[in-house]
């Protein structure tokens, strides 16, 4: 019974994740299409907000891993120890590139007071940094998902975290690739 109760606590971590990396990623792809300021403030805000479920959701994840590793799994298993450093980068990269990225959006956002948003807002908003780390955080879930999964030796596990840095490096890139600049009337334009 207790081991059960774990596994959902685990699986309850696993869906607020995924829940709060939905929402980051709804926000920035809305604040990219954004052609108000006050609609990126307001995507940019609620991206912010949205930051703090994934210190929640990462303990509520890893405090019942650990028990189903002590209890039934152990270390020896690749894929746990894999799954274990991806997670924990991921808990890096959110804190340290994201959020910094996004309150600088959100802080510029508040100090303009034109309704058509700035070049240099614009820019942090399509701040390739930022994208390329949401996406990596984003398949880097995936790839946890399909360890805990499959369950592959630590060959498999590597190359499946690999896989996914690249997917995710590219899917960022392809979609502010996809992203035409923003024209503002009486704009000069580039020779």
């Amino acid at each position: 019974m207790l081991y059960n109760v774990v596994l959902f606590l685990h699986i309850l971590g696993a869906v607020i994740m995924f829940m709060a990396i939905a929402i980051l990623t709804t926000s920035m792809i809305s604040m990219l299409h954004a052609k108000e300021t006050e609609k990126i403030r307001l995507w940019s805000s609620l991206a912010v907000r949205i930051d703090a479920l994934f210190p929640l959701s990462t303990l509520i994840i890893i405090a019942p891993a650990l028990y189903l590793v002590f209890s039934t799994w152990g270390w020896g298993m690749a894929w746990i120890n894999v799954s274990l450093v991806a997670l924990l980068g991921n808990s890096f990269l959110g804190p340290v590139i994201n959020l910094r990225r996004l309150k600088g959006i959100l802080g510029a956002a508040d100090s303009e007071n034109g309704e058509v948003p700035s070049a240099e807002l614009l820019s942090k908003v399509r701040d390739r940094v930022l994208w390329i780390s949401v996406f990596i955080m984003v398949m880097i879930i995936f790839g946890i998902l399909f360890l805990m999964a499959v369950k592959p030796p630590l060959l498999g596990s590597l190359i499946t975290m690999v896989v996914a840095v690249i997917a995710g490096f590219v899917l960022a890139n392809f979609l502010l690739a996809r992203v035409k600049p923003v024209k503002f009337p009486g704009a000069v334009p580039h020779l």
